[in-house]
């Protein structure tokens, strides 16, 4: 029995109760398939590489399974790691582990003795409340959200289940952005769960159930106030069987979802349980990193697992203002060092591109895709030209005054057209197939730089009528005018521009009628006249309908007296 007022001794295990002793060294020459070989015959789980270096036998198993032994061990491996002594406090550690440290070594005497997990998903961790940012919100849309965020946390304890915010939500917030989009996650059935909420606030609902995934949307609060659309998810693991292909998913504690995600100020989730409404998970030290502004993978292997995370990346630095720190700039490298990616589909690829071009900021992050030189993702020999990051200032100008002209061209194929205009034609065919697009679409784009430099020459010309400028335009397609847009100087993209506004709007004010009755033949002669009439009125030479008749009348009697026309 305790005794009152007696002090108990409190007894720290230290990191030696909580290292696992299985770690060896290695040379950081080493491939990914020799480092393998190398900890698998030392039975280690983790190689030490050189000074505060280390690399799981885990990834280099991966690496191993996906037939990329020669990937280098040291680019695979946690760089600057911190170090402790067996006699470091389990707190110290644990605040190590907090601030985001994947792994933390243990030295003794001058020798690596063991290593921390810091990825471990059994860790416990604070529960830091965020729940005042929740209550004081800035504005009415978020009080809804919270609202809802409060509905979906009873909902969960009556069906048994907990629920979480998580992701974009969470970083948003913290970040104090918005509008804030509400991903949920569920520790159980996500789509069960999705279809009571959907229940409860009138809402539609769309299952995938392969992934474990649902939406709710059109959803309403009791007063009748128009919810956002909710993302509801079962937390999951995913298991990659090559690089680039999609995910098999299983159940997994909350934990090892956020752990699965892709950067760590995504890997946070906020609790919403009527008892422990908005207490913080962070696994990775996201708070840290959105306070430094940094994107960080959440292991070295992330963009070889799914090269997709790159383009995600770009779209995340250009709109939040982060950068890759030191780490994610290895995973690039490492990602584009690695061959080409098979079971990785164009159309992933092409959706992730249509996602940047739907931001703001989707200008800024193609630029930054180049300075990354991850087009080679699309084909190896891709290689940003001295005039690529030109090209796509003036992209922007041409998709900014098309939208307002309402021309109707597509900003992806303006994008892409940006992109490949300076590219051999071989490489910008091979980009175009590896997105997945083919047939006249591929076509189209494939071929519009070659015209578009012949079109841009031919509109260049001096003393160009415009009746001339409209005529050349109207036989190309409009892949090969933005082609010619983008490769042109000032003048054929005046002429262009001023054909894409109003030369292809002219029409003569004589019909197809009025040139019967003034005695031209049915056929295809009224045609011809109708397009001889609008080159006129193009070139100033006729203005409105009283100048058209004169004009054919005066025509006609030259044609009937014999006289050419």
């Amino acid at each position: 029995m305790a005794k009152a007022g007696h002090v108990y001794p409190q007894v720290d295990p230290g990191a030696a109760a909580l290292m696992d002793r299985r770690i060896a060294r290695g040379a950081a020459s080493l491939s990914a398939g020799a480092a393998h070989a190398a900890a698998t015959r030392a039975g280690a789980h983790a190689l030490a590489l050189g000074p505060r270096v280390a690399v799981r036998h885990a990834e280099l198993a991966r690496a191993v399974r996906w037939g990329l032994p020669g990937l280098r061990a040291l680019e695979m491996a946690w760089h600057e790691l911190p170090e402790v002594t067996p006699a470091t406090s389990e707190i110290a550690v644990r605040r190590l582990v907090l601030a985001g440290a994947g792994l933390i070594l243990v030295r003794h005497g001058g020798h690596i003795v063991g290593f921390v997990d810091g990825r471990a998903a059994t860790w416990a961790r604070p529960a830091l409340s965020v729940a005042h940012r929740l209550e004081n919100p800035p504005d009415a849309g978020r009080e809804t959200v919270v609202w809802l965020l409060r509905l979906a946390g009873k909902l969960g304890e009556a069906m048994g289940v907990a629920v979480w915010a998580a992701g974009g939500f969470v970083r948003d917030l913290l970040r104090d952005t918005g509008p804030l989009d509400v991903d949920l996650v569920v520790e159980g059935d996500g789509p069960a769960f999705a279809r009571r909420l959907a229940e409860e606030v009138r809402g539609g609902v769309t299952v995938h159930p392969a992934f474990g995934t649902a939406a709710v949307e059109g959803g309403r609060t009791v007063d009748g106030q128009a919810l956002p659309r909710v993302d509801v998810a079962s937390a999951r693991r995913e298991r990659y069987a090559a690089p680039g292909a999609l995910p098999s998913v299983e159940p997994a504690p909350l934990g090892e979802d956020l752990l699965r995600r892709d950067f760590s100020v995504n890997a946070m989730a906020i609790a919403l349980g009527p008892a422990v409404f908005g207490r913080l998970v962070d696994v990775a030290g996201g708070q840290r990193d959105l306070d430094r502004r940094s994107l960080v993978p959440l292991h070295p292997l992330s963009f070889v697992e799914d090269p997709t995370r790159v383009f995600r990346a770009a779209r995340y630095a250009a709109r939040l203002g982060f950068g890759l720190d030191a780490a994610g700039r290895r995973a690039l490298r490492l990602a584009l060092g690695a061959r080409a990616y098979p079971a990785l589909s164009g159309q992933r690829l092409t959706a992730e591109l249509a996602l940047i071009l739907r931001e703001p900021t989707a200008w800024g992050a193609l630029a930054l895709l180049l300075r990354w030189r991850a087009l080679g993702l699309w084909d190896r020999a891709y290689r940003a030209r001295p005039r690529t990051q030109e090209r796509l200032r003036a992209a922007r100008r041409l998709l900014a005054w098309a939208r307002a002209a309402d021309l109707g061209v597509e900003p992806l194929d303006v994008a892409l057209l940006a992109l490949l205009v300076d590219q051999p034609p071989m490489v910008a065919r091979r980009c175009l197939q590896r997105l997945a697009l083919g047939g006249a679409r591929g076509a189209g784009l494939a071929a519009a730089p070659a015209a578009g430099r012949r079109l841009a020459a031919r509109l260049a010309a001096p003393r160009l009528a415009p009746s001339r400028v409209a005529a050349a335009a109207r036989e190309s397609s409009v892949e090969t005018m933005v082609a010619a847009w983008l490769l042109g100087a000032g003048r054929s993209r005046r002429r262009l521009q001023w054909y894409l506004r109003e030369g292809r709007h002219a029409q003569p004010a004589m019909t197809a009628a009025q040139l019967i009755a003034a005695g031209v033949p049915r056929g295809p002669e009224v045609g011809q006249w109708l397009r001889s009439l609008r080159d006129l009125g193009l070139d100033g030479r006729v203005g409105n309908l009283a100048d058209e008749e004169r004009f054919v009348k005066r025509q006609m009697a030259r044609h009937l007296k014999g006289e050419p026309k």
